[in-house]
């Protein structure tokens, strides 16, 4: 062998010998807990930015974590702005961070007098390729424990690792671990809150969709929509706006701690009220409210129940929705929550150790939850309810206790679910007390878009007058009625199309929907109106059927009167097909006319022909208010 061939071997088992020793040093030093930073020139240039927003003020709440947490910025923007551009929220995500990374830039970020009330953590995914579950677990308490150094007062909120499925299973098993490991932290550290939101991501089966997370890796916009949704309920409870005056983002309270508004006795089940005339089911309702307000009151903001009564139902139907109820018993106690009227999320102190949340009536699919989660008997819960066509998803006390599991119909099996019912507070003879009950609807099928922003009159104009009566008012559209106010309109046309909306009326109040309306002459004839009435109201009571609540204008009358008393909210749900034209109040369906029917009024209502225009919302001279104003063009 030649002298240089001798030299080149040396070198090489040299340069080998000297990596092999510094491998496991320079791997220690980026081990979970070391604060280290990174070179990339966009992470030095983003920590910029995040100390320059830092030094604005306002930081009312972080958002600590890695791409996942950074897509906020891009992906999720849409979401973020509905959720948190009023929230004073910082966006601490940076793209490919470790523990180690984000534990560096809470050291050296210089806070000023920033003190934070909140922060939600959702770190460690990038870690699952160097560190073992312990290691990352150790990682993230590091974090904990510095933000707690921090701000002593503020709150977090941490979150289990998303789910992934980009990789094999010795990097899945290290995250399961890590996520095992840290929801342990809250009981050695009560200003910590986990909760493992995971399954929100996956499918019926227990998949990772490519549809919400198109890299099995990082969200979508669907994505981010999900994760907002899934973690509002505690981000405003940990922020104080969980009130029936402030409720979680996207919600409505179901009760107003006040009194009964809303709310109304039971009568009998879903399939005797279908069999009931109109006579018969108002004069057993009668009974029914009568009854109800002898043993359901309010007292301390609380809705309480002396167990001697029946069970109390909500004033409308409600299709797919989340629903948000505190609950509390007493030793023995035993209740349920009814969904579309149909039994039952169960409430029980069960002295066999099976804990509440569970669907009881199954028979066929999974009764039992998935862990006891209930607090001692005496103290609150809370359940966080999900039903999207007949699958359940029950938190209680942020605990996972039912996972997309079919709801069966315990009044006929044979059958499945009611696609629609009230929502029922059960009577099972045990005082009962309820409080903080909010609920936020989904609509069925995609395409839906807000029309009103909950803050401002954006997308909409007024016609036949001035707009300065109508505003946007703690969450809701709001007229006061008054001289030269005009009725306001989309800034949009639309054609055939499904339009949801909520109103409430005062007592003599009077109002209506415009669809299809031109911008000049009457657009109640020019297009068509759906009737909004006090129907109750004396001064009402010798109108034609064609005016009641519900109606088509001068065109077409309900087929029932489904209205709730004066100062409750109510739905609307209005199709618009070619002339077919369908109305459902209340989760009730009234109109299912074809305007092409009644053209022998066309003259004096030339809109009975219009195939397009805008949606509006009549002044009438009373306080009216609207929420929850949704489109979807078909």
């Amino acid at each position: 062998m030649d002298v240089f061939s001798m030299r080149k071997r040396w070198f090489l088992f040299s340069l080998l010998t000297v990596l092999l020793v510094l491998m496991p040093l320079l791997h220690a030093q980026e081990d979970a807990v070391t604060p280290v930073p990174r070179p990339d020139k966009w992470w030095q240039e983003r920590f910029q930015t995040n100390q320059e927003r830092i030094q604005q003020g306002n930081v009312d709440v972080l958002f600590i974590g890695d791409s996942i947490t950074h897509g906020w910025d891009n992906v999720g923007k849409n979401t973020w702005d509905e959720y948190y551009a009023d929230r004073n929220v910082v966006n601490l995500g940076f793209s490919g961070d470790q523990t180690q990374h984000v534990l560096w830039r809470l050291e050296n970020l210089k806070w000023g007098n920033a003190q934070p009330k909140l922060s939600m953590i959702m770190i460690g995914t990038n870690n699952c390729h160097h560190h073992t579950g312990e290691q990352i677990a150790q990682g993230i308490e590091k974090i904990v424990d510095k933000l707690h150094t921090l701000f002593p007062d503020m709150k977090i909120l941490l979150l289990a690792i998303f789910p992934r499925a980009d990789v094999g299973p010795e990097k899945l098993s290290n995250i399961a671990e890590a996520n095992k490991r840290i929801a342990e932290l809250p009981k050695s550290k009560p200003f910590v809150h986990f909760y493992d939101i995971g399954t929100e991501f996956l499918d019926e089966n227990g998949n990772l969709p490519k549809t919400i997370m198109p890299d099995l890796l990082h969200p979508n916009a669907r994505g981010y929509a999900i994760w907002a949704s899934a973690v509002e309920p505690k981000i405003a409870e940990l922020l104080g706006e969980y009130t029936p005056e402030k409720p979680p983002v996207g919600f409505v309270p179901l009760f107003n701690g006040v009194d009964l508004t809303g709310w109304k006795g039971l009568v009998a089940d879903p399939i005797k009220r279908a069999q009931m005339s109109p006579e018969e089911l108002a004069s057993a309702q009668q009974k029914a409210d009568e009854e109800m307000q002898a043993h359901w009151k309010v007292v301390d903001g609380v809705l309480t129940y002396d167990g001697q009564g029946n069970s109390l139902c909500t004033g409308r139907d409600y299709e797919d929705y989340e629903l948000l109820v505190d609950w509390k018993i007493e030793s023995g106690g035993d209740s349920g929550i009814y969904l579309r009227g149909t039994p039952q999320v169960q409430i029980w102190d069960n002295k066999d150790g099976i804990g509440s949340g569970g669907l009881y009536n199954n028979e066929k699919n999974p009764s039992k939850p998935l862990v006891f989660a209930d607090n001692p008997v005496g103290e609150w819960n809370r359940f966080f309810i999900r039903i999207i066509g007949d699958r359940v998803t029950v938190y209680l006390n942020d605990k996972l206790v039912v996972n997309k599991t079919v709801l069966e119909n315990y009044w006929d099996r044979s059958q499945p679910l009611f696609t629609s019912g009230s929502i029922e507070l059960q009577h099972h003879h045990s005082p009962l007390w309820f409080k903080n009950i909010f609920i936020r609807e989904i609509p069925r099928g995609d395409g839906w878009k807000k029309l009103f922003n909950g803050k401002d009159l954006t997308g909409w104009q007024a016609f036949g007058g001035n707009i300065d009566c109508w505003k946007a008012e703690n969450g809701m559209l709001v007229t006061e009625g008054g001289e030269g106010c005009g009725w306001l309109a989309t800034t949009e046309e639309y054609g055939d199309f499904e339009l949801e909306l909520e109103f409430r009326l005062p007592p003599g109040g009077n109002s209506g929907v415009f669809i299809r309306a031109p911008q000049e002459g009457n657009p109640a004839f020019e297009g068509s109106e759906i009737q909004i009435l006090d129907d109750y109201a004396d001064q009402y009571k010798d109108l034609k059927p064609w005016q009641f609540c519900g109606s088509v204008y001068a065109t077409v009358a309900p087929s029932r009167r489904v209205t709730r008393p004066a100062g409750e909210w109510q739905k609307y749900h209005i199709s618009c097909v070619g002339s077919k034209v369908k109305v459902v109040l209340n989760g009730i369906q009234i109109i299912d006319a074809d305007l092409n029917d009644h053209l022998d009024k066309i003259k004096d209502h030339p809109g009975l022909k219009r195939t397009k225009g805008y949606i509006g919302l009549q002044n009438h001279g009373t306080r009216l208010e609207f929420r929850n104003l949704r489109i979807r063009p078909l």
